[in-house]
């Protein structure tokens, strides 16, 4: 799956772009902010892979010029309630706050506008104040229920907390990419080689969300 908007492209991650994803995963500037903190070997993420697998998870490369510069996922996913649980890092350091605000603003325009979401959950570790800042810039707010690692906090984002942070956030002066147009099913592609998959995903979502599945599906035929 593909989603394209403001001048970004995120992808659905692919068996091809796992040492990519690795190598940055596993360096000490990503590493540090993350809950799991050990060096990612091959077969761990090639475990990985194969468990994100289902319409439960889906990850996406954050691609800006042709070059994919972050990772990004909704994982966790219940279509049938509504919620999902986010989570972003991004490698290139140019201006990488405002790029993460825009794949945040397409992944999450596709979880509430599109597929009509409740509600997003995040695990940030207590630690990361500038993850949490980020979030509660977000809509985020703290979350009651304790998390089973201490060191770790949850956070949560409703539709309507999601849509007060885009009118707040749409009156900023973004240089390169303007959000006024939300993302809707004319955004999301299918690549000809997913359809097979497509068709399952599919197949297992709820009435409402088929006949939107349906749509993206056939302009693929």
């Amino acid at each position: 799956m593909i989603i394209r908007k403001y001048g970004l492209e995120i992808r659905e991650v692919e068996r091809e772009d796992l040492e990519l994803i690795r190598q940055y995963r596993n360096t000490e500037s990503i590493k540090k902010r993350m809950i799991f903190k050990d060096q990612i070997s091959r077969s761990q993420q090639l475990k990985w892979f194969e468990e994100i697998q289902s319409m439960d998870h889906f990850y996406f490369l954050i691609y800006k010029n042709d070059t994919a510069i972050g990772l990004i996922n909704g994982k966790n996913i219940d279509f049938k309630e509504g919620s999902s649980e986010g989570g972003i890092f991004v490698w290139n350091e140019d201006r990488n706050y405002e790029t993460s605000i825009t794949a945040s603003i397409v992944l999450n325009d596709w979880n509430f506008f599109v597929n009509d979401f409740k509600i997003n959950y995040a695990q940030v570790l207590m630690s990361n104040k500038k993850a949490i800042a980020y979030n509660e810039f977000m809509g985020y707010k703290m979350a009651s229920k304790p998390h089973e690692n201490e060191e770790v906090i949850w956070m949560f984002q409703t539709k309507e907390d999601y849509i007060e942070y885009r009118e707040k956030i749409m009156k900023l002066s973004f240089d390169d990419f303007n959000i006024e147009e939300r993302v809707t099913e004319e955004d999301v592609f299918f690549e000809e080689h997913e359809l097979e998959r497509a068709q399952l995903f599919l197949e297992k979502l709820p009435l409402n969300q088929q006949a939107v599945y349906k749509r993206i599906l056939n302009r693929t035929r």
